[in-house]
């Protein structure tokens, strides 16, 4: 058997959690031992590698052989010989784990071809799938800490904090606040200490962006936390993530001590007179979805409740230092946007947005888009459509965004279009209704987790938000008359103006959204009549009475 071109084939096995949970391992160790009875190990690179996530769970376990640009999906232990024989061994492709669109009917050889992929403008993500997340060096061979090394030698910290200003960056949770302003305000504090905090506890139940990027590229999170450090003149960095993330969680704390041997955190940065020291706190499922005053507290080792704002947590943050905190979507950008060129020679890189497709969508998952993408051309285009034929209405921006009827959908996928409703576009998740599914239910489920995060320290959010579920099991069984709406949007306002923290008034801009938007659905529930839909529901918060 020939040796030659194959043996420069590389094999990739996926390794996020939807592929591990789905049997990945098992595919990892029958690759394995298959390769070593057939005589073919010397034909994968080193060992078959495990990658990050793609992005592309319901397909999962995902196996790439990049040398031939095959994907192949839903893969078991038992398949494994098959491609080892031949498409390692003879060259040829086996059909039937390749993705089969629900949409054309026909199979996709590899991402170049796959409508999930091929639209997608994959730059944040770029790394995910592709590299071995717990090896620096792979991840050194594309493109990591590439522009740290750029931003210590050519640019300089008031450099990089125009450059983020010129880039028009946005926060990619909560409300979207412009970063660059973020970090200048930081910045010019003349504290002797300061700190950067990267907010991994997204409290969004539509969107595993802050997972996949653990996961899968746990080294473009850690560099953007790096320079951000040396733009606002930071010497400690924290990584604030979700416990239920142990994947994730343990694959940075495995890079955070390899960026550390190779110097890129530490002691004198690559040789310079910056130091950067970067710490991981796990939060046990008590931050309240991530609310940043909540997240200080916990860090605090104090209960972890919100406090009122100012001082914001760039003037008086963590342990009363100015302290700039991004999400992980965020930091994973800076690269992006530092490493393109110099500084002030050129024009800032295009941003790209990561947004999950869930619900009644033919094909679901994390992707990466452009700038100008509607709503509709994502779930029709990406996403393929309606699983029942027809999009009654979509979701976007999870806890806080709004709901969009069907004549909205031609709305640009940016920060303006939930915000005309009163809502924030947050970290960008889509879920898609058909006709099987129930806008009043999804609104209840929204309410109910700001419900279940609230700290409970301000009545508007504590008692507000159940009183809320109350009504809105009311108009869910017919039992509500048209005053129940009312009484409803009344609430909903009142809990947005009073609410302490962004947990109260994402319930309230997620209700007033709905109601606005989808007010007919709400009123065909009323007079008895229940709802419609064949919707089994999501239920959380406080349980129906």
């Amino acid at each position: 058997m020939s040796r030659g071109p194959a043996a420069l084939m590389e094999i990739g096995i996926c390794s996020g959690s939807g592929c591990l949970a789905l049997g990945a391992l098992e595919v990892l160790e029958a690759t394995r031992e298959a390769a070593a009875r057939s005589g073919l190990e010397v034909m994968v690179a080193a060992r078959p590698g495990l990658v990050g996530c793609r992005g592309f769970c319901s397909q999962g376990p995902l196996v790439a052989i990049p040398a031939k640009d095959l994907l192949y999906c839903r893969v078991s232990p038992g398949d494994v010989a098959e491609i080892l024989e031949r498409t390692v061994g003879r060259g040829e492709v086996v059909e039937r784990l390749l993705y089969l669109d629900p949409v054309s009917g026909r199979r996709c050889r590899g991402v170049a071809d796959n409508p999930f992929f091929a639209p997608q403008k994959r730059r944040v993500l770029a790394r995910c799938g592709v590299v071995d997340p717990e090896d620096i060096g792979h991840a050194m061979a594309h493109g990591a800490y590439r522009a740290l090394v750029r931003a210590l030698g050519e640019i300089g910290p008031a450099a990089i904090v125009e450059r983020v200003k010129r880039s028009g960056l946005q926060e990619r949770a909560g409300a979207g606040f412009p970063v660059g302003l973020k970090w200048a305000v930081v910045a010019e504090s003349q504290a002797d200490e300061k700190v950067v905090i990267g907010n991994g506890d997204s409290g969004d139940p539509g969107l595993t962006v802050d997972r996949t990027l653990l996961e899968g590229d746990p080294h473009g999170v850690i560099e953007g936390l790096v320079i951000a450090g040396l733009a606002v003149g930071a010497r400690t960095g924290r990584l604030f993530l979700r416990s239920e993330h142990r994947v994730g969680v343990a694959r940075v704390e495995r890079a955070v001590v390899e960026a550390r041997r190779r110097g890129f955190v530490g002691p004198a940065v690559l040789g310079s007179d910056f130091s950067f020291d970067i710490q991981i706190h796990t939060n046990g499922g008590a931050s309240s979805g991530g609310e940043e005053t909540v997240l200080l507290s916990a860090l605090h080792g104090r209960r972890a409740v919100a406090r009122p704002r100012p001082p914001y947590p760039a003037v008086s943050g963590l342990w009363g230092r100015p302290t700039l905190i991004n999400c992980l979507e965020t930091l994973a950008n800076i690269p992006l946007i530092v490493g393109d060129g110099v500084a002030g020679d050129d024009q800032p890189p295009a941003l790209t947005r990561v947004v999950g497709l869930s619900g009644g969508v033919r094909r679901p998952g994390l992707a990466e888009v452009g700038p100008d993408v509607t709503v509709n051309e994502l779930v029709a285009g990406i996403g393929g459509g309606a699983v029942d034929g027809e999009i009654t209405a979509v979701h976007v921006g999870g806890p806080g965004g709004a709901t969009l009827g069907p004549e909205q959908l031609d709305a640009p996928l940016d920060s303006r279009t939930p915000s005309e409703h009163g809502a924030i576009l947050g970290s960008a998740s889509l879920v898609v209704l058909g006709r099987r599914d129930c806008p009043v239910a999804v609104a209840r489920f929204l309410v109910g987790t700001c419900a279940d995060q609230s700290c409970g320290a301000c009545p508007p959010c504590r008692i507000g938000t159940k009183v809320v579920l109350s009504l809105l099991d009311r108009v869910e069984t017919g039992a509500a008359d048209p005053a129940d709406l009312e009484r409803l949007e009344r609430l909903g306002r009142h809990i947005g103006r009073t609410a302490m923290c962004e947990i109260g008034r994402n319930a309230s801009r997620t209700l007033i959204a709905s109601l606005g938007n989808l007010r007919g659905c709400y009123e065909a529930h009323l007079g008895g009549v229940g709802c419609r839909s064949e919707l089994t529901r999501p239920r959380t918060g406080q349980p129906r009475r």
